[in-house]
């Protein structure tokens, strides 16, 4: 006997909104939903994350932690407007180990330094990239991710210790910020315009058979002037340099190096001690994640982290704290960040009040679904254990200046790392136990445009 009742698939599910649809909704809007009515008479006239603030949550995000870094860095940084917040985050780390053997107040590295020479070895590994990739249709994901954003001005840990093995660093005072390092958007549109113009030229000769070695080094040197012409000419990494500086009891020092031996001898940074932590539960634990061709030094070190649950990323982090180390780490921001306050923490919003709740997601599904990614690095710098040793809380160190935040840190809570904290990074030596899983023969392989590679592309 034939059924007159009919399934709905998505063939016959219609395909636009009724009128008899809006109509119906709005009634309801207006007779029945009180709450919705409240909240529009309310947020229609005043910013919602103000008015929807937490008083309860913004009493217990308190500023004060029973485990800190001494010293912690001075003075509070500030990238204004470019994206150089992991170089602000890596030379912010960095800095300690000067302010402890100086005796320093204050004291600041170079972001700009590392800027040049990562812009310029971006785009060299950008034109080699294209070479590499010549026979691919121009239109393929991978040679349109490359084209998209040829030099951004993010960045990852890995990328910042490949610049500095090759080129150092400086205090800031040798090599200081230019306006094009503070706002970065015109010199990247211009040059990434130059790039995507030496793509085509490249791409063209090679489909001819033709020999690129000669023309690509004469871009490059374009490059390089165009940057010096933007940024200003930065020492070269073996010229030496004489930094003057006053420590805490005013009384003057000097040092003269280069950046090579700066970073070598005088900061002693061992870059290769260091491994970046992942939480990326899309992805098997107890495994190295790589991501493909997302790196900035044509022939180093690509993108590459040792995924794990978020329980191990808290306990390394927890544990370097105490021994008074302070953690890069990179994370979803500005989600659930309260910029006046100085707070980070998912429940300072009561959204549930107006029937919005905002953790339905859990966080592979957010990153499967472009709901989160890693967006901007900072520093850890304390934590706030609770009497049986679990972090409640941490403090984190912002490049935003101090005009940001509280002075420029920011509280971030527990729950808040757990959920929107993807990154962290510590010496192997914090975490011996697992040192034997980065030997993984058969490692993830992400592709470049994956959101675990997002920070190394942000603006």
């Amino acid at each position: 006997m034939a059924s007159n009742t009919t399934t709905t698939t998505p063939e016959n599910t219609a395909k636009t909104l009724t009128l008899d649809n809006l109509s119906k909704w709005a009634k309801e809007f207006e007779t029945e939903d009180k709450v919705g009515q409240l909240a529009a008479s309310v947020f229609q006239h005043g910013d919602i994350d103000t008015l929807l603030i937490n008083r309860k949550r913004e009493i217990l995000d308190t500023h004060v932690f029973n485990n800190k870094v001494d010293p912690e860095g001075a003075p509070v940084t500030n990238q204004k407007q470019s994206g150089r917040c992991w170089l602000f985050a890596s030379t912010n780390l960095l800095r300690l180990a000067l302010m402890k053997k100086f005796n320093l107040k204050e004291t600041q590295l170079s972001p700009s330094y590392l800027f040049f020479y990562d812009k310029l070895e971006k785009s060299n590994f950008f034109l080699e990239q294209i070479i590499d990739t010549y026979k691919e249709d121009v239109d393929s994901r991978l040679v349109q991710w490359f084209l998209t954003d040829p030099i951004s001005d993010g960045g990852q840990f890995t990328m910042m210790t490949e610049v500095v093995k090759k080129y150092g660093v400086v205090p800031n005072s040798v090599y200081p910020d230019s306006f094009n390092t503070l706002s970065s958007r015109v010199m990247n549109r211009l040059i990434t315009s130059k790039l995507r113009e030496f793509a085509k030229i490249l791409r063209d000769k090679l489909n001819k058979g033709e020999n690129v070695t000669e023309t690509k080094l004469e871009m490059q040197h374009e490059i390089f002037r165009l940057l010096c012409i933007f940024l200003g000419v930065p020492p070269k990494p073996d010229e030496e340099f004489t930094w003057d500086y006053y420590d805490k009891d005013n009384k003057f020092g000097t040092v003269t190096s280069t950046p090579l031996n700066f970073v070598k001898d005088v900061i002693e940074f061992d870059y290769p001690d260091y491994i970046s932590l992942l939480n990326d539960p899309r992805n098997e634990y107890n495994k190295v994640v790589k991501i493909d061709r997302l790196g900035n030094i044509a022939g180093g070190d690509t993108v590459e982290y040792l995924n794990l649950e978020i329980e191990k990323l808290t306990a390394a982090v927890v544990d370097r704290i105490k021994n008074n180390k302070a953690v890069f780490f990179g994370t979803d921001t500005p989600k659930f960040m309260d910029k006046t306050r100085g707070v980070m923490d998912i429940d300072l919003w009561d959204y549930e009040l107006i029937g919005y709740k905002p953790r339905e997601m859990a966080k592979a599904d957010r990153v499967t679904y472009h709901n989160s990614l890693m967006t901007h690095a900072m520093l850890i710098t304390a934590v706030h254990l609770d009497k049986d040793g679990k972090p409640v809380r941490y403090r984190v160190e912002n490049s935003w200046s101090e005009k940001s935040g509280s002075k420029g840190y920011y509280v971030m809570t527990q729950d808040y790392f757990e959920q929107y904290v993807y990154q962290v990074v510590v010496e192997k030596k914090d975490v011996p136990e697992l040192v034997p899983l980065l030997k993984d023969e058969s490692p993830v392989v992400l592709p470049p445009y994956d959101p675990m590679g997002a920070l190394a592309n942000c603006f």
